[in-house]
């Protein structure tokens, strides 16, 4: 296993699908994913995936990579390759396809719409648990200047055995954030992240504002286990007004805004 690193220590409906308050208390922490919830990344980097794969023998389209390998580790992924294919992958892949996101990273990314003010207005403490190696997770923060808003609480799913759909990545987090499971709220664009969250007894809002979320992304997210389901950042305002009974208006998120501005 490598050394742990800590980094530092679908717009198709503007709609939000709200039920009864998702807790029961006041949340002490949300975890966010970052590819396809904070940084509209998914298709970037599977883009690079389905190129470089395919090139190595495993025909693989854009969006076979994003329904299969979305909030799934890389190693994991390259095992389940190499198991189809019966065969090594080429040593040199992994290191193909990084330095190709890298590429796209750097003239493409873009955050999230409203995803700095949205977190600045939250007013709960915050934290990020992803499934990107540290590399290409620092990155992407640093790109969409993201990364002083959870700077240093940005944890990779290196630093645990096992990656999303197992618990141990948010898990993590919760205890170096110092805050029970059972007091999280997790979000997630990805089955595999919904269904890490519900694993580890947390939480789990389901995000489909990224790019790469089709029309049908919003009820698969609801089947693996999230609460609710939005897509627009925003709207994650409602939602914890919502559980706490704490009102946080238009008033206050507009001044939220001026401040970043």
């Amino acid at each position: 296993m490598n050394q742990p690193q800590h980094l530092g220590s679908c717009r198709r409906t503007s709609s939000l699908l709200l039920g009864a308050g998702i807790m029961d208390t006041k949340p002490k922490l949300i975890i966010f994913d970052c590819d396809g919830v904070l940084v509209d990344s998914e298709l970037i980097a599977s883009a690079a995936e389905a190129e470089e794969i395919t090139r190595a023998g495993h025909s693989i389209s854009v969006e076979e990579a994003v329904e299969q390998f979305a909030g799934v580790p890389a190693t994991d992924m390259y095992r389940i390759i190499e198991n189809r294919l019966g065969m090594p992958l080429p040593v040199d892949l992994s290191a193909r396809i990084d330095a190709r996101v890298r590429e796209l990273y750097l003239s493409e990314l873009a955050a999230i719409d409203r995803v700095r003010e949205t977190v600045r207005a939250l007013q709960i403490p915050c934290c990020v648990a992803s499934s990107s190696a540290p590399n290409r997770l620092g990155l992407a923060l640093a790109k969409t200047e993201l990364f002083d808003l959870f700077y240093p609480n940005v944890f990779s799913t290196v630093l645990v055995r096992h990656g999303k759909p197992a618990p141990d990545i948010f898990l993590y987090a919760a205890e170096k954030m110092g805050v029970p499971a059972a007091d999280c709220i997790v979000v997630e664009d990805s089955i595999a992240g919904v269904t890490a969250a519900k694993a580890a007894g947390m939480t789990a809002l389901g995000f489909v504002g990224g790019g790469h979320c089709p029309p049908s992304h919003a009820a698969r997210l609801k089947e693996a286990g999230a609460k609710q389901v939005f897509s627009r950042f925003e709207d994650l305002l409602a939602i914890i007004e919502g559980t706490s009974g704490e009102r946080l208006g238009p008033s206050e998120l507009r001044s939220e805004v001026a401040l970043t501005m």
